[in-house]
């Protein structure tokens, strides 16, 4: 008996450990929300959240039917993908790798709709460039600070001139996780977020130790914010050394 019992546990443990594998989260919608995991690095990433179940939950509670979400560093999908069932949702992602297992992620749920743009968002228009090693690595970078060995060039856009350009809806959500260049996003949004279609909610992860290599500092990133009339709502969190914020405009949480 005890060896039938190992035997199981080993047949389960390899086939847990095939890949690729498509899993189906339910912890956030109990509808269930599908993604692919062809690396370990990524089954990982799927089965715990990221690390960040509360967060995401915390976001997912605070959407409403009426928003329109920008996720901002989307890599894989994990939030764009579970927002799409709350309110419309457009994701932006600028490495290659992951964007192409977010397009694969979108498909494996036909049901819900989210548009996908295959750029960085910084604080100019134009061409930037990308540090990455991959998507079995650390997430990519717009600054070279975890040893990535290959960079590319993609296209960037401020959230300014996507707010005026007419071809996506203004944002009510803007999720940023873009390693340290958060700032550099902020400082690309500071007539959205002045203005009269400002944001009601901002979901940002301050990256206190990438930020230096920006020339910048969470003070900074937390400065912008805050003159645009932004004070934290609903959650406040620090994991390892990021901060988890989610922020409402006076009035309008």
């Amino acid at each position: 008996m005890v060896f039938k019992s190992q035997l199981a546990r080993l047949r389960r443990h390899v086939r847990e450990r095939q890949l690729p594998r498509a899993f189906v989260l339910r912890e956030l919608d109990s509808a269930g929300v599908t993604f692919e995991a062809v690396t370990l690095a990524e089954r990982n990433r799927i089965t715990t959240y990221g690390y960040e179940l509360e967060y995401l939950r915390a976001m997912m509670d605070a959407l409403r039917a009426d928003d329109v979400l920008y996720d901002v560093g989307a890599n894989i999908g994990l939030v764009a993908l579970h927002a799409a069932h709350r309110c419309r949702t457009v994701a932006f992602e600028p490495d290659p790798g992951f964007f192409a297992r977010l397009t694969r992620n979108a498909q494996l749920n036909p049901k819900v709709a989210v548009e996908l743009l295959f750029a960085a968002i910084t604080d100019r228009s134009g061409t930037v460039t990308l540090y990455t090693d991959g998507t079995e690595r650390n997430s990519p970078s717009l600054k070279q600070q975890q040893g990535e060995k290959h960079a590319v060039e993609v296209t960037a856009h401020t959230l300014d001139q996507l707010a005026t350009r007419g071809t996506l809806p203004v944002p009510t959500v803007i999720k940023l996780d873009i390693e340290g260049a958060e700032v550099l996003a902020l400082r690309g949004a500071r007539h959205l977020l002045n203005g009269p279609d400002a944001p009601r909610l901002l979901f940002l992860e301050v990256h206190d130790t990438y930020l230096p290599a920006f020339n910048s500092s969470a003070d900074e990133v937390l400065g912008i914010v805050r003159s645009a009339g932004y004070s934290t709502a609903r959650y406040e969190a620090k994991r390892y050394e990021q901060q988890h914020l989610i922020l409402a405009r006076n009035g309008s949480a």
